[in-house]
């Protein structure tokens, strides 16, 4: 189930909110919480019944190593549980990944099984992980079987993040004061959600009709139109992915309950190791906490501290899908990283504003690899950035972006064969989009500090029904494939 559906907004979530208020309100905490997860399990059964088997076997089969943990903190313990999630996750997503990679090098013909990836596997993935791990290491109190349910398939971010702790979500279940209704967190709640489906259905859909159609006629572009897709996606990827996070930090504040940050105005960034600070700030905590520390982290000198940073990026490169695309992605942002922490003396005499002009530069051309199907379509999009043969916007590339609304021939026509009207229509998504990422508080800050009344209601309402309005175009979000 899409939150951009109407399922979801007309059906789903009217009867979360009605079931789950009527049942605290009645003092009924613990169906409430029951209600909650079985709803979730719907939410993901929604999308492939088949797959609720895998979560809800998951679930069970990581609260029991818990429970083992709690009474025998044994390494041994640990080491099965991951080698279970893992194996389960590589199983998943990576095994026709090595069986190719096997074949082309090895020369052998094994067969792929062209299994179909459970969403969100490796976000529920990760989440159990760490809860095994701080069992082991003493950090995790008592909690009940229902509670651990609900914090693994809690619907709002269970498919694609935030990637959620223990002391994050738990302690909010048990917590008396968040059964009662809010209206301060639902009309919170309200805004954050239709500010972020404002900016996947009205935003990043727009600018992926563009991608889509640059990557496809890869061919045609001159530098200039490759410069403007490599552009879009990364304006898309953004979009979609901290949309997505939005609606479902609304949705929990909706339920009086908070999910913390995945987004912190990335492209504000003035160097990598501070973009990482900004973007999917969910992951890069695990991954500091799990893997970077325990390798050793920045404890034993420079070298091992670079040498540190580059596993971390190759494994989160690898996380996101099975393909040597994002091994490469990830050791752009790797090499990115080391760069800027070895050059950190150097950062003072760069003005703010050109580092982190700089550093969007970088990060949009990584992106190309992330978006690309193949490291040698990627390799051929940097050779068309390269070339040197700037010309003119592509009418094309523009008429693939005209919002649905006006999308008659008139328009289409004017656009096509009036120049201007092109470059105008081009630069006024563009420069609107920069002015949004670089000039403004994101949606969760915004939504935190608004004063919720007359005015801010009646936008927030036409913002929600333009929206609707524009479902018919239903697109999945991209994170939904990692």
């Amino acid at each position: 189930m899409l939150f951009n559906s109407y399922v979801f907004i007309f059906v789903f979530f009217p009867l979360v909110l009605g079931g789950y208020y009527f049942l605290n309100h009645k003092e009924k905490y613990s169906l409430g919480l029951g209600y909650l997860f079985v709803m979730s399990l719907w939410f993901y059964g929604y999308f492939h019944p088949a797959y609720l088997l895998l979560l809800i076997g998951s679930i069970l089969g990581n609260y029991l190593l818990h429970r083992l943990l709690q009474k025998y903190p044994r390494k041994i313990i640990l080491i099965l549980g991951l080698v279970l999630n893992l194996g389960v996750l590589g199983y998943f997503k990576y095994y026709d990944f090595f069986v190719e990679n096997a074949n082309a090098v090895l020369g052998s013909s094994f067969l792929l099984k062209k299994i179909m990836l459970p969403l969100g596997i490796s976000f529920f993935t990760f989440q159990q992980v760490s809860f095994l791990v701080d069992t082991y290491q003493g950090e995790m109190k008592e909690c009940g079987l229902l509670e651990y349910g609900l914090f693994v398939s809690f619907f709002p971010q269970l498919v694609a993040g935030p990637i959620v702790t223990y002391e994050e979500m738990v302690p909010q279940f048990r917590d008396g004061a968040r059964k009662s209704f809010s209206l301060d967190y639902f009309n919170r709640g309200f805004l954050l959600f239709t500010m972020g489906l404002g900016k996947k259905v009205i935003l990043a859909d727009t600018l992926g009709k563009g991608v889509d159609w640059g990557y496809q006629y890869l061919t045609l572009l001159d530098s200039t139109n490759a410069i403007l897709v490599a552009l879009a996606y990364t304006l898309q990827l953004y979009l979609d992915f901290s949309g997505y996070c939005d609606m479902a930090k609304g949705i929990a504040a909706m339920l009086h309950m908070d999910l913390p940050d995945n987004f912190n105005s990335p492209f504000q960034s003035a160097g990598i190791v501070e973009f990482w600070k900004r973007w999917h700030m969910s992951l890069g905590r695990f991954f500091t906490k799990y893997v970077y520390i325990p390798i050793g982290g920045s404890r034993k000198g420079k070298l091992r501290t670079c040498g540190n940073a580059l596993v971390v990026f190759f494994l989160s490169g690898l996380w996101h899908g099975a393909n040597w695309t994002f091994v490469l992605w990830g050791m752009l942002h790797g090499i990115g990283y080391v760069v800027d922490y070895l050059c950190k003396p150097l950062k003072k005499w760069i003005p703010r504003k050109l580092h982190v002009l700089i550093t969007f530069v970088y990060v949009t051309l990584a992106f190309v690899a992330f978006r690309a199907e193949n490291v040698t379509q990627a390799f051929a999009f940097y050779q068309k950035i390269f070339a040197g043969n700037f010309g003119r916007p592509m009418a094309e590339l523009a008429i693939c972006m005209v919002r649905t609304e006006l999308s008659i021939p008139w328009v289409l026509n004017r656009v096509a064969q009036n120049a201007i009207l092109c470059y105008l229509y081009l630069g006024g998504i563009f420069g609107g989009l920069l002015w949004l990422i670089w000039g403004c508080k994101n949606a969760s800050k915004k939504a935190s500090e608004c004063k919720f009344g007359y005015g801010s209601a009646c936008a927030c309402a036409a913002l929600l029904l333009f929206c609707i309005l524009n479902l018919a175009g239903i697109s999945t979000f991209l994170y939904f494939n990692f």
